[in-house]
């Protein structure tokens, strides 16, 4: 009950905060001549839109407890540097510091909510390293670019490290949805093979004895199944009604 309180309370957020920022974003651009306080009333608007679909992305893990307090953290994350964007906005854009802070910040939530994305993939246990590879490539990824907002490094070997990084995590990216439908796939193969393996047949009770060699000596699941050791006779009793 709680967590669903919780997700509409979010989605409502969400809904709300498209619909007010997308009627700010029309007033701004159709009040007179655009200038500088329709532009930063547009970039507002976007900011706050921008923090809802990320906060947005963060919520499934949570509430399903996965990695931990990552998505917790970067939700909070997610607000602060927004915030501190939205105070840019309306004082001094050019703050070194500030927007280096607020870059940083948004770094790691972007990344968080990454994480958050990636952990609601269901793979095959023997490619579960794919998915900890992108994990790691998309932290290394953020403290690099965060490094690199107060480091200033000289030189290209950042950005060139940067960029196999990226294109090491776009690739696990690109390959984790594929292996989530192939295990879909085999999980369901295997179901239709277990069901084909099962004899069903229509009883009005329980049968006490194997329907095949007449053994006495049958256990009957909760399912309805049993397996006959005699004849090794494999049966799905259902009872209609």
């Amino acid at each position: 009950m709680e967590n669903m309180s919780s997700r509409k309370l979010a989605l409502t957020v969400f809904f709300a905060s498209v619909v007010i920022n997308a009627a700010l974003g029309i007033f701004s651009l159709f009040s007179g001549d655009f200038g500088e306080l329709q532009g930063k009333v547009l970039m507002t608007s976007l900011s706050v839109s921008a923090a809802s679909v990320l906060l947005l992305s963060m919520f499934p893990a949570r509430e399903k407890e996965l990695l931990g307090p990552v998505p917790t953290v970067g939700m909070a994350l997610s607000v602060l540097g927004f915030g501190m964007l939205v105070v840019l906005v309306w004082t001094e854009f050019n703050a070194d510091n500030l927007g280096r802070l607020a870059a940083s910040v948004l770094t790691f939530a972007v990344a968080a909510g990454y994480a958050s994305l990636v952990a609601l993939a269901i793979v095959h246990q023997k490619f579960r390293n794919i998915v900890n590879a992108a994990f790691g490539l998309a932290a290394v990824l953020s403290v690099l670019i965060v490094g690199s907002l107060w480091s200033e490094p000289e030189g290209d070997i950042m950005l060139r490290l940067m960029g196999v990084i990226s294109i090491l995590l776009a690739a696990a990216t690109v390959s984790i949805p594929v292996l989530q439908r192939l295990n879909r796939l085999v999980i369901n193969d295997a179901e239709s093979i277990v069901e084909r393996q099962y004899t069903h047949v229509y009883l009005d009770q329980q049968p006490t004895i194997c329907l095949n060699c007449g053994n006495a000596g049958i256990d009957i699941a909760e399912n309805g199944t049993y397996e006959c050791e005699s004849c090794d006779g494999r049966y799905r009793v259902e009872i209609p009604g």
